[in-house]
């Protein structure tokens, strides 16, 4: 029996964009943890907040709480943006706001060699987000830009940057006050026509990192 592949959306704004559509999404303030087979794939998305806005998005304590024992089992589970911070903050590492927003479409360097993260290596990657982190003890960081952006944690491996974008995505997180005022001294639009010009390569990137996720054997 195949194992399912589970997305957990931290924020409703911020959904499965270019991932397949056969995955199942659970919204996290309504997930029973409990519930959650330690045999399935998961993946944990992006959202608006910080990983230490724990308090007003109280659901993130439980997610966190989960996060330590299913990676601490072996769990094999992907986090995206906010998930990488989520992650680093589940296993003794710690997310916090950064100087400056990063923004726009980056190049990776790479520190280690692994042909999974191949597809990322010829294209560049879309970040956006206000928060960063300390890579946990005990993880291996793979790429970054000035920030961390790839690292692994025994059978899980964090993203910072958002491969899923797509173009609906990009125009419903910019489309609010905060989005715009933050955003005000960068070039929106010329992020915008890179997404427009190179969205089929990054779908393929998209779904061929996932296709080689999804079949790894720990």
């Amino acid at each position: 029996m195949n194992n399912k592949t589970i997305a957990i959306i931290n924020d409703s704004e911020v959904t499965t964009g270019s991932l397949p559509n056969d995955i199942i999404s659970k919204k996290a303030w309504d997930v029973d943890w409990d519930d959650l087979s330690l045999h399935d794939n998961y993946i944990i998305l992006g959202g608006h907040m910080g990983s230490y806005d724990d308090k007003k998005f109280t659901y993130l304590k439980e997610e966190k709480i989960w996060l330590k024992n299913a990676i601490n089992a072996n769990a094999k589970i992907l986090g995206i943006c906010l998930g990488s911070q989520l992650i680093a903050d589940a296993m003794g590492g710690a997310a916090f706001l950064s100087k400056e927003i990063e923004f726009g479409f980056k190049n990776l360097e790479f520190l280690i060699e692994d042909s999974l993260f191949d597809d990322f290596k010829y294209t560049k990657v879309f970040s956006w987000h206000r928060d960063t982190f300390n890579i946990p003890p005990g993880a291996n960081l793979i790429a970054k830009t000035e920030y961390p952006q790839i690292y692994s944690i025994k059978n899980s491996l964090a993203l910072q940057f958002h491969p899923e974008i797509k173009q609906d995505l990009f125009e419903k997180w910019y489309d609010s006050d905060l989005s715009r005022q933050e955003l005000e001294n960068y070039n929106v639009q010329s992020e915008l026509n890179y997404l427009k010009e190179n969205s089929d390569q990054l779908e393929e990137s998209m779904y061929n990192f996932y296709n080689k996720w999804i079949a790894l054997k720990y």
